[in-house]
């Protein structure tokens, strides 16, 4: 792990543990031992043992008193339960898109342009998933509605551990495009009904998606 100066050490020894378990470098049920990881990040116990406790807070580890430290089982209805609770939030979201006429979508759509010239190109998955979390969160914040949107996000970080799952499908990859094209479509057109019925729709097609081919680990 390279140090930087803009972050503190534990931030970085965060944000690095946390990429390994939503990129699946560390699996569920991985144990995380505080000596090993000082060692391979070349850092005291200390930062290791503070970034445990704010990924424990994030729902990423378990910390018991005999097994340790561990990365956390994802079940079938951890998966229906989050898919669930982004359903209601973001349908919020898109109401009062609506409701107050936020509807300057100039952003979203440069960011459409760029997704499909990349899908176009075979750009690296990790770069389109990068544009997928930019629609995203400029739709949230072109509601206004902060605390929903900050609620999401944590969400969203969660799920990042079986989004990849969908996005790394080609199949799943176009259709969650072609979704989006007629959410913002609807949002322009100001037809609510239709708006919640294809952000719906498009979020349970991924979670069903995601029952489907995720391997459980319990």
């Amino acid at each position: 792990m390279a140090i930087t100066k803009t972050k503190s050490i534990r931030e970085q020894v965060y944000d690095n543990l946390k990429e390994m378990i939503i990129n699946g470098e560390l699996k569920s049920g991985t144990k995380i031992i505080e000596l090993e990881y000082a060692k391979k990040f070349d850092v005291s116990r200390t930062p290791i043992r503070e970034a445990l406790r704010m990924l424990e807070l994030e729902g990423l580890v378990d910390n018991s008193d005999k097994g340790g430290v561990t990365v956390t089982f994802i079940s079938k209805e951890d998966i229906r339960q989050v898919y669930e609770i982004r359903v209601a939030l973001e349908n919020l979201i898109i109401e009062e898109i609506i409701r107050h006429k936020k509807n300057n979508l100039k952003k979203i759509e440069k960011i459409f342009e760029k997704t499909k010239k990349y899908m176009n190109e075979s750009k690296s998955i990790d770069e389109i998933i990068k544009l997928f979390s930019e629609f995203n969160n400029e739709l949230y914040e072109l509601s206004g509605l902060y605390h929903v949107s900050k609620l999401i996000t944590n969400i969203n970080q969660y799920t990042k551990r079986f989004r990849r799952l969908c996005l790394f499908n080609e199949v799943r990859l176009k259709e969650a495009y072609e979704e989006h094209l007629e959410l913002i479509d609807a949002i322009k057109n100001k037809n609510r009904e239709k708006a919640i019925k294809i952000n719906t729709e498009h979020l349970l097609k991924s979670r069903d998606f995601v029952l489907k081919n995720y391997v459980f680990n319990n």
